[in-house]
Protein backbone atom coordinates (compact mmCIF):
# COMPACT_ATOMS: atom_id res chain seq x y z
CA UNK A 1 0.00 0.00 0.00
CA UNK A 2 1.38 3.38 -1.01
CA UNK A 3 0.53 6.40 1.10
CA UNK A 4 -0.18 9.58 -0.86
CA UNK A 5 -1.20 12.96 0.45
CA UNK A 6 -2.17 16.35 -0.91
CA UNK A 7 -3.07 18.30 2.22
CA UNK A 8 -2.34 18.32 5.93
CA UNK A 9 -5.77 16.76 6.48
CA UNK A 10 -4.56 13.68 4.61
CA UNK A 11 -1.66 13.46 7.07
CA UNK A 12 -4.04 13.84 10.03
CA UNK A 13 -6.14 10.94 8.70
CA UNK A 14 -3.00 8.83 8.35
CA UNK A 15 -1.95 9.73 11.91
CA UNK A 16 -5.36 8.62 13.19
CA UNK A 17 -5.01 5.36 11.28
CA UNK A 18 -1.54 4.80 12.77
CA UNK A 19 -2.84 5.47 16.30
CA UNK A 20 -5.83 3.13 15.88
CA UNK A 21 -3.58 0.39 14.50
CA UNK A 22 -1.09 0.93 17.34
CA UNK A 23 -3.84 0.64 19.96
CA UNK A 24 -5.09 -2.64 18.49
CA UNK A 25 -1.56 -4.07 18.40
CA UNK A 26 -0.68 -2.86 21.92
CA UNK A 27 -3.79 -4.54 23.31
CA UNK A 28 -2.65 -7.86 21.80
CA UNK A 29 1.07 -7.54 22.64
CA UNK A 30 2.74 -8.85 25.74
CA UNK A 31 4.71 -6.75 28.18
CA UNK A 32 7.97 -8.46 27.22
CA UNK A 33 9.30 -9.22 23.76
CA UNK A 34 8.75 -12.89 22.99
CA UNK A 35 10.20 -15.43 20.62
CA UNK A 36 8.36 -18.02 18.57
CA UNK A 37 10.47 -20.55 16.71
CA UNK A 38 8.06 -20.53 13.75
CA UNK A 39 7.37 -16.79 13.53
CA UNK A 40 10.48 -15.30 15.10
CA UNK A 41 10.47 -12.23 17.34
CA UNK A 42 7.08 -11.09 18.64
CA UNK A 43 7.14 -7.38 19.54
CA UNK A 44 6.31 -6.14 23.03
CA UNK A 45 3.91 -3.31 23.86
CA UNK A 46 6.88 -0.95 24.00
CA UNK A 47 8.16 -2.12 20.59
CA UNK A 48 4.76 -1.44 19.02
CA UNK A 49 4.48 2.01 20.60
CA UNK A 50 8.02 2.95 19.59
CA UNK A 51 7.37 1.98 15.96
CA UNK A 52 4.13 3.99 15.86
CA UNK A 53 5.84 7.07 17.31
CA UNK A 54 8.53 6.83 14.63
CA UNK A 55 5.82 6.72 11.96
CA UNK A 56 4.11 9.77 13.48
CA UNK A 57 7.43 11.62 13.61
CA UNK A 58 7.86 10.84 9.92
CA UNK A 59 4.49 12.51 9.26
CA UNK A 60 5.72 15.51 11.25
CA UNK A 61 8.80 15.68 9.02
CA UNK A 62 6.51 15.92 6.00
CA UNK A 63 4.54 18.69 7.75
CA UNK A 64 7.75 20.56 8.49
CA UNK A 65 8.81 20.28 4.86
CA UNK A 66 5.53 21.92 3.77
CA UNK A 67 5.53 24.46 6.66
CA UNK A 68 2.35 22.92 8.10
CA UNK A 69 1.57 22.45 11.78
CA UNK A 70 2.72 19.05 13.08
CA UNK A 71 0.15 16.24 13.38
CA UNK A 72 1.76 14.75 16.49
CA UNK A 73 3.17 16.41 19.58
CA UNK A 74 5.79 14.35 21.37
CA UNK A 75 5.87 15.26 25.05
CA UNK A 76 9.49 14.07 25.28
CA UNK A 77 10.54 16.76 22.80
CA UNK A 78 9.03 19.62 24.81
CA UNK A 79 11.58 22.30 25.65
CA UNK A 80 12.94 22.13 29.16
CA UNK A 81 12.32 25.20 31.27
CA UNK A 82 13.59 26.06 34.72
CA UNK A 83 10.88 27.19 37.11
CA UNK A 84 10.57 27.99 40.77
CA UNK A 85 11.03 25.28 43.36
CA UNK A 86 7.85 23.99 44.97
CA UNK A 87 7.90 23.78 48.76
Amino acid sequence: MTFTYETRDDLVKEAKRILANMHAQVCKAGVKREWNRFIGSIPSKNDVKRAAVQNLQSLNDICTFHSWDPVYKDEDEAPISVGQAVD
